[in-house]
C-alpha cells in the first residue's frame, strides 16, 4: 500500500569510524536507501563540516581533469573506449584505490603530454622551416629577376644604384655598404611598417614584397588554419641603419631570415631546408603513432577509471561534510543524521554488518562497529520528512506525471494509482478511434516486448535522444492509452472515420426503389416499428448514424457533450472524497466538517443534480416513446439548469407535454439551491470563526490557570510580583509585549479571513469553471473525428473511387501512402500529443486541485546510478 501513501520514514543517527567510513558509504551507494539530512547545510544551519577529506576531494577533482584530457585525446583519434557492462558489480571501489588510480592515470597523462609537447615543438619548427623555405624562393626571384647570370643581381639596377649613390654622398666618411633584410610580416601590419620605414630612413630604402599563405597547425586546439603573410626584401645602405632597422623589425614582430647572396648558396640552403622538412615529417609521424599507442592502452581502462572515480568523489564529498562526534577522539569518528524508510532500517543494519565483516577479514572485533540509532524522540513535522514511493516499471511512468506537477507531501494521498485508470481513459474519450488506437497500441506493445533490448540500447548509446527517452519512459502509458482508445472506438463505432455493422442495425429501410430514387431526403420515424425495432445497439453507436450525414454529428455531439459533463463531475466528486481521507489521516476533523462537507454539498446539490437530469432524460425520453416522453417533449437540460440558478419558472411546454420532468421537481430544485447557497457562508466563515472561538477558549483557560497559580503563591511572592509590577520599566515592557501580542493576533485573524475568502471563491467558481473545462473531452473528440473524416473523404476516397484506367493501382498506392503519412503525422502524433496535454491538464488542475497539495520534498538517497556508455 506504499504506492497509495508514501512510506513511513525513520530519522536515524549514523556514527562511523574513519577506517570503515569509506566502505560503509560505498555499500550505501549500492543499496540506495539512505538520505543524509544534515550534511549540506552551512554553519548558519548548525552544521560544521569536518573538512578531513578535503585533500581527497581535491585529488579526485584533479584526477577527473586528467581523465577528461585523456578522453578528449582519445575522441580526437577516433578511438572507441571499451565499455564494461558489469563494471558496477566487478569494480567496487576501495579506500586504497585512489592512490593506485592516481599513479596509473598520472603515468598515462605524463606520457601523453610529453609526446604532445614534443609534437608541438616539432610542428613549430616545421612551420618555421617551411616559412623560411618559401622566403628563400621569393628572395631568389627578387635577386635574379631579369637576368640569367650568376653574378648579376636585380638590386644592382640603375635605380637602386642611384639610391646608393645619393646615400654615399650624405655619408662621405663611411665605406659604401649595401645591405638587405628578408623575412615575413603579417598582412595587416605591413602598411604601418612601411610608414615607419619611410620615417626611419627618410625614404632611402627599397622594399619588395610578395604574398604568402602559410599553413599552421595548432596541436593544443586541434585545428589547422592558413595564415596570410607577406614575404619582403628590404634594401638599405649603412651599418648604423642596419641596427635601427633590425630593432624596427623586432618591434613589429617580423620574422627575419638569413639569405645568402650567391645563387649556389641559396640553392644549397633550400635543399637543406627541404631535407629537414622531410625528416621532421617522419619524426612527427612516429610521434603521432606513439601517442596513438599510449591512448589506445588508456582507452582499454578509461571507462573503469571514470566510473570508480565518480563513485569515490561522491563518497569523499559526503565524508567531508559529516560532523565530528563530541567527547570522542578527535578525527576518528564521524556522525550524520539520515532518513531511512522504516521497512529498510534492518536492511541498512545488515549492510553495515556486511561491510565490517568484509573489511575486518572475518574478525569484526578488530574494528569499530558502526552505530545506527533510531531517533524516536525527535518530533519533526511531516513537511520535514521526505516522500518515498516504492515503484516498479509499470508505476514509474505514472508517478513521473504526478511528480512533474509537484512532489506529494509526506503520507499524503498519491494521485498516481487512480491516474493509472483515469488518465488513459480520459485520453481515449478524446482519441476514440479503433484504427488510430491500434497504431498506438502496436507501438506501445513493441516497446514492451523489446523492453530489455531497448534499455540496453539506451545504456550502450554514446548519445542521448531526449524525445526517445520520454517515449520509452512512458511505454506503459502509451500502451494503455492505445488499448483504451480501441475500447472507446468501439463505443463510438469509429475506425478511420468509418463504422462497423457487427451486430446488425436496429433501423430498417422499408421504402421501395422508386421512393428512394425519387426523393433526396427521407426520414425514418422511430415511433414506427417498421423502421425502428426499439432496442438499442449492442455496443456503442448504431452504424445507421454514419450513413445519416449531418444527423450523425448532431447525435454524437449531444452524446459526447453530456458524457464529458458526467465524467468531469464524477472525477471532481471523487477528488473531493479523496481529500476527506487526507483530513482523516491527519486527524483534521475541523477541515473535514467546515471545508470538505460544504464543498461536497455544493457540488452535489448543483452539478450532481445536473448529471441526474442527463441520465433521467436518456432513460425516460426517446423518439419511440409516446407523449409526454417523446422527442418533441424532451426538455433542454441546460435551460432547466439555468432557470434553477436564476430561480425562474419552467418554459411553456408544448401541447401534450409535462411542465416538469418528474413530480415535485420544483421542490427538489429549490431545496438543492438552498443547500448550495447555505454552503457558501459556511465555507467562507466557518473555519475562521471556529479558530477564533478556539483561541478565546485557550486564552480563557490560560488566564484561569494563571489566576489560580497566583492565588496559591505566598505573601513574599506576591510582594515580589507587586514590586516588579510597579517598576516603570517593567510596566512599559509588559505593555509593549501586550500590544505586540494583540497586533500579531489581529494580523493572524485578518490573514485567516483573507485565506478563507480566497478558498471560498476558488471552490465556488472552480466548481463551475472546472465543469466547463471538461467539455474539452467533447471538443477534442469532435475535432479528431472530423479530421479523420476529412482525410478519408478528401484523400483516400479519391484513390478508391477514381477511374484512372491502367493507372488505378499506381494512383491508389500513391494516395494511400499520402493518406497513411498524414494519418500518422496529424491524427496519431499531433492529435495524440494534443489529447495527452489536455488530459494532463484535467488531472493537474481539475482533479488534483481537490485533494493534492504537491508541496513535499522527494526522498533523494545516496545512490550510485547505473553506469552507461558515457560513464
Amino acid at each position: 500500500m506504499s504506492f497509495f501513501r508514501s512510506e513511513p520514514m525513520t530519522l536515524c543517527q549514523l556514527i562511523l569510524h574513519t577506517e570503515s567510513a569509506f566502505n560503509c558509504l560505498i555499500e550505501f551507494g549500492y543499496l540506495g536507501k539512505v538520505q543524509f539530512r544534515n550534511i549540506d547545510g552551512g554553519e548558519e544551519h548548525g552544521h560544521t563540516p569536518n573538512n578531513q577529506y578535503l585533500a581527497d576531494v581535491r585529488r579526485c577533482h584533479e584526477l577527473r581533469r586528467l581523465l577528461e584530457h585523456l578522453e578528449t585525446e582519445i575522441k580526437d583519434f577516433h578511438i572507441n573506449m571499451v565499455f564494461y557492462p558489469d563494471v558496477d558489480e566487478d569494480e567496487v571501489p576501495q579506500a586504497s584505490d585512489l592512490k593506485d588510480l592516481e599513479k596509473v592515470v598520472q603515468q598515462h597523462y605524463e606520457e601523453v603530454t610529453s609526446v604532445e609537447h614534443n609534437i608541438e615543438g616539432l610542428l613549430k619548427q616545421r612551420t618555421l622551416c617551411n616559412e623560411k623555405l618559401k622566403v628563400m624562393k621569393v628572395a631568389h626571384r627578387f635577386l635574379t629577376a631579369g637576368s640569367n647570370s650568376a653574378t648579376v643581381m636585380a638590386w644592382s639596377d640603375s635605380v637602386i644604384m642611384n639610391l646608393i649613390h645619393d646615400e654615399l654622398k650624405s655619408l662621405p666618411k663611411e665605406s659604401p655598404c649595401l645591405s638587405f633584410f628578408c623575412g615575413t610580416i603579417p598582412l595587416q601590419r605591413f602598411p604601418a611598417f612601411e610608414v615607419m620605414l619611410w620615417r626611419t630612413t627618410r625614404g632611402n630604402f627599397l622594399l619588395k614584397h610578395s604574398p604568402l599563405e602559410i599553413s599552421q597547425k595548432d596541436e593544443a586546439r586541434k585545428s589547422q588554419e592558413t595564415v596570410r603573410k607577406l614575404a619582403f626584401m628590404l634594401f638599405f645602405v649603412g651599418h648604423n641603419m642596419k641596427a635601427q632597422l633590425a630593432k624596427l623589425c623586432q618591434g613589429f614582430g617580423i620574422q627575419l631570415f638569413e639569405c645568402p647572396e650567391s645563387i649556389q648558396e641559396r640553392q644549397r640552403e633550400s635543399q637543406k631546408l627541404a631535407l629537414d622538412l622531410r625528416d621532421m615529417d617522419k619524426i612527427i609521424e612516429k610521434s603521432q603513432a606513439e601517442r596513438y599507442r599510449i591512448l589506445l592502452i588508456a582507452a582499454a581502462d578509461l571507462y573503469i577509471w571514470k566510473v570508480k572515480l565518480k563513485k569515490m568523489l561522491m563518497v569523499y564529498q559526503v565524508l567531508n561534510r559529516m560532523g565530528h562526534v563530541r567527547h570522542l577522539k578527535l578525527g576518528k569518528y564521524l556522525q550524520a543524521e539520515c532518513w531511512i524508510p522504516t521497512q529498510s532500517v534492518n536492511e541498512v543494519r545488515k549492510a553495515l554488518e556486511k561491510v565490517i565483516q568484509r573489511t575486518s577479514k572475518g574478525n569484526p572485533h578488530t574494528m569499530f562497529m558502526p552505530i545506527l540509532n533510531v531517533l524516536h524522540r525527535r518530533l519533526l513535522a511531516d513537511s520535514e520528512r521526505p516522500t518515498y514511493f516504492k515503484l516498479n516499471r509499470f508505476t514509474q511512468g505514472f508517478q513521473q506525471l504526478i511528480d512533474a506537477y509537484g512532489i506529494a507531501q509526506y503520507q499524503e494521498l498519491n494521485p498516481a494509482p487512480y491516474t493509472i485508470v483515469t488518465f488513459p481513459f480520459l485520453f481515449a474519450v478524446m482519441f476514440g478511434d479503433i484504427g488510430h488506437g491500434l497504431i498506438m497500441l502496436t507501438f506501445g506493445c513493441w516497446m514492451l516486448i523489446y523492453e530489455k533490448s531497448l534499455e540496453q540500447g539506451q545504456r550502450f548509446s554514446k548519445t542521448s535522444n531526449e524525445v526517445w527517452n520520454i517515449l520509452f519512459g512512458g511505454r506503459y502509458i502509451i500502451t494503455l492509452m492505445g488499448a483504451f482508445s480501441v475500447y472507446t472506438g468501439f463505443i463510438y463505432n469509429d475506425c478511420f472515420s468509418k463504422s462497423f455493422n457487427i451486430f446488425g442495425s436496429a433501423w430498417r429501410v422499408n421504402y421501395n426503389q422508386t421512393t428512394v430514387i425519387g426523393n433526396h431526403q427521407l426520414q425514418l420515424d422511430p415511433a414506427l416499428k417498421d423502421y425502428y425495432q426499439g432496442t438499442p445497439y449492442v455496443m456503442g453507436f448504431d452504424p445507421i448514424w454514419d450513413a445519416s450525414g449531418e444527423n450523425a454529428i448532431t447525435t454524437s455531439n449531444s452524446f459526447k457533450m453530456k458524457l464529458a459533463v458526467i465524467l468531469g463531475i464524477c472525477q471532481m466528486v471523487f477528488g473531493l472524497i479523496l481529500s476527506a481521507f487526507n483530513y482523516l489521516h491527519r486527524k483534521d476533523y475541523m477541515d473535514l466538517v467546515l471545508v470538505f462537507m460544504p464543498q461536497l454539498m455544493f457540488l452535489l446539490s448543483l452539478f450532481a443534480y445536473l448529471v441526474f437530469l442527463i441520465l433521467f432524460k436518456w432513460s425516460y425520453y426517446g423518439g419511440h416513446y409516446e407523449a409526454p416522453y417523446n422527442s418533441a417533449c424532451a426538455p433542454s437540460i441546460l435551460i432547466i439548469f439555468i432557470n434553477m440558478l436564476l430561480m425562474k419558472g419552467p418554459e411553456t411546454p408544448h401541447e401534450g407535454c409535462k411542465v416538469w420532468m418528474f413530480e415535485y421537481q420544483d421542490v427538489v430544485q429549490k431545496a438543492l439551491l438552498t443547500v448550495a447557497m447555505g454552503c457558501i457562508p459556511l465555507l467562507l466563515a466557518g473555519k475562521p470563526i471556529w479558530l477564533m472561538m478556539q483561541r478565546k477558549k485557550i486564552r480563557r483557560i490560560k488566564n484561569e490557570a494563571l489566576r489560580k497559580s497566583r492565588a496559591r503563591n505566598n505573601i513574599s511572592n506576591i510582594r515580589k510580583s507587586l514590586i516588579y509590577n510597579v517598576d516603570s520599566s517593567g510596566f512599559v515592557l509588559s505593555a509593549k509585549k501586550y500590544r505586540e501580542t494583540m497586533e500579531n493576533e489581529e494580523q493572524e485573524v485578518s490573514e485567516l479571513w483573507i485565506h478563507s475568502g480566497i478558498h471560498c471563491i476558488e471552490s465556488v467558481l472552480g466548481a463551475v469553471s472546472h465543469t466547463a473545462s471538461y467539455l474539452r473531452l467533447w471538443a477534442l473528440s469532435l475535432a479528431h473525428d472530423q479530421l479523420s473524416s476529412v482525410l478519408w473523404n478528401m484523400v483516400l476516397q479519391i484513390g478508391l473511387t477514381g477511374n484512372f484506367g491502367n493507372w488505378n493501382s499506381l494512383i491508389l498506392a500513391i494516395v494511400f501512402s499520402f493518406w497513411a503519412i498524414m494519418t500518422l503525422a496529424i491524427l496519431v502524433v499531433m492529435e495524440g500529443l494534443s489529447a495527452f496535454l489536455h488530459t494532463l491538464r484535467l488531472h493537474w488542475v481539475e482533479f488534483q486541485s481537490k485533494f493534492y497539495a504537491g508541496s513535499g520534498e522527494p526522498f533523494v538517497p545516496f545512490k550510485f546510478k547505473q553506469s552507461t556508455m558515457t560513464g
